[in-house]
């Protein structure tokens, strides 16, 4: 590998299509929940669970919220 194909990781996009644009919602919001646990949480020992916990509720809400979405489109169109 040279030096240009590895600055190319930085300077081209890289294309996600399909289901890989959806599950890069998973990392995202589990960085996110980790972050905001760690801040909110009084005992370290709380923060994995307590992420996880968020994330899923993050997911979860989001999908119901997308669902919602689609059939409010499917009656309106």
């Amino acid at each position: 590998m040279t030096i240009e194909s590895l600055q190319s990781v930085f300077t081209e996009p890289v294309s996600i299509a399909g289901s890989g644009r959806l599950a890069m919602l998973i990392p995202l919001t589990l960085s996110v929940s980790i972050v905001y646990k760690t801040m909110r949480c009084e005992r370290l020992a709380q923060v994995p669970l307590a992420s996880l916990v968020l994330c899923l509720m993050i997911l979860a809400v989001m999908g119901l919220i997308g669902v919602t979405l689609l059939l409010v489109f499917r009656l309106l169109a």
